[in-house]
């Protein structure tokens, strides 16, 4: 191994140099040499250019080295490398293969990317099952994105029903990084579908309500025929013999309604003396009562402390803690770009390589912004920009686990802007 050579492309892919990563990355190594981690930089950098066929080949050759292993990621990352590159059936035998893997602890990504490519090529029944697998994974942090996939699968299955119950679990599920609006519309085409006329225009005036959605032909086509169908079961209804039942619709009570409460049924009116003597006996009891101030006062602080640990204790299940996930994650970089020790930032569960990948692949002096969370009481997924100190932006998905009160950083993947391609 030339070390020298590796330095220089930890340093080139640490400032996002990715065309020269892969070059050093390469070089760095002999032809024969097994090389695990290596070999899985430069797949990542590969990746980032827009190599996709070369990266899936780096990846091929990371898995040769069994001893790094990460056999789970590794086929993931080929997968979605082969998806880029056109080539859907070894993508499908790539993510098939990562499901297998038992020791893969995120296996709903493989599944996610063997919905997609099986999807694409047609195979509707077993992306479907695919997509149904990363919606129950327990490790899904955002299960909502495959539960809509699930459903537009069941549309183009013929199966409506089945679609409207798998897009109405992904509403419930939906995080703030999911599009809730597309999720809408697919529900509104399987309400269409279904002819529930009126709960599929309130789907789709739900998704395009501000304006920013727009639907695909096939949706736009639903929510018309939809709305005309109402309108002309408006049209007939006002064109049937009158007001049915003699009701006037501007006049619904009718003249016969008398809807003021008669004296006689208040109870008030029909009190003897004795039951009012009774009656005014416990309104000056309750006056008694009320002026206990002193007790008053000690409930009312009573019920803020329960309010104060209740407010606290649903903070601490929404996410919140101390570090918050910005201030670890702003940390985990500075230590990067002045060389100090990183691995404080990192989940304490990580081995030495993964930390070691993971400390590779954060680029020195950036500033990382996080721009969205899905944050549960023990894990935080977020999408993050991190302005690079030579200019320019890169785009990260990173998770967080809870550690005592604070978080700590367990993952760092990249966004590489082709699909739903993203490395490990």
């Amino acid at each position: 191994m030339d070390n020298q050579a590796l330095q220089q492309a930890q340093q080139a892919y640490r400032t996002g140099d990715f065309a020269t990563a892969a070059q050093m990355f390469s070089a760095a190594k002999a032809p024969s040499e097994l090389a695990g981690e290596v070999d899985h930089l430069r797949g990542n950098a590969l990746m980032r250019i827009g190599m996709y066929a070369d990266a899936a080949d780096a990846y091929r050759s990371a898995l040769a080295d069994t001893a790094y292993g990460k056999r789970g990621a590794l086929l993931t990352n080929r997968g979605k490398a082969l998806v880029a590159a056109g080539n859907l059936p070894g993508a499908v035998e790539s993510f098939s293969a990562a499901t297998q893997d038992a020791s893969y602890a995120t296996p709903y990504k493989a599944y996610l990317g063997l919905g997609g490519a099986l999807e694409k090529l047609g195979n509707f029944t077993e992306a479907g099952v695919a997509y149904r697998q990363a919606a129950i994974d327990g490790t899904n942090p955002a299960p909502a994105g495959a539960l809509s996939s699930l459903g537009e699968c069941f549309v183009k299955l013929g199966r409506p029903e089945d679609a409207i119950e798998a897009y109405r679990t992904a509403v419930d599920f939906a995080g703030p990084r999911d599009d809730v609006r597309a999720i809408n519309a697919g529900l509104g085409l399987a309400y269409v579908s279904c002819n529930r006329l009126t709960d599929g225009i309130d789907a789709f005036n739900a998704a395009v309500a501000d304006g920013i959605y727009q639907l695909s032909e096939e949706q736009q086509a639903a929510f018309e025929r939809a709305q005309d169908t109402m309108s002309a079961n408006a049209a007939m209804m006002l064109m049937g013999n009158g007001y049915q039942g003699g009701v006037d619709p501007l006049d619904p009570l009718g003249q016969s309604g008398n809807f003021m409460p008669d004296p006689s049924d208040t109870g008030f009116f029909t009190l003897s003396e004795s039951e009012m003597i009774q009656q005014d006996r416990s309104e000056t009891k309750v006056r008694r009562k009320k002026r206990h101030t002193g007790l008053k006062v000690f409930i009312a602080v009573l019920v803020v402390l329960i309010l104060v640990l209740g407010g606290l204790g649903f903070a601490y299940t929404r996410g919140f803690g101390f570090p918050s996930q910005q201030d670890v994650l702003t940390k985990l970089f500075d230590a990067v770009s002045n060389d100090e020790d990183a691995t404080q930032y990192l989940a304490s569960n990580m081995d030495d390589s993964t930390k070691s990948i993971l400390v590779a692949s954060i680029p020195s002096g950036a500033t990382p912004t996080i721009e969205g969370m899905d944050a549960s009481m023990s894990t935080t997924e977020a999408t993050v920009t991190v302005e690079l100190e030579q200019g320019g932006t890169m785009r990260y998905e990173v998770d967080f686990v809870r550690e005592g009160i604070g978080w700590a950083v367990s993952n760092i993947s990249t966004d590489f802007n082709v699909g739903t391609v993203t490395t490990e």
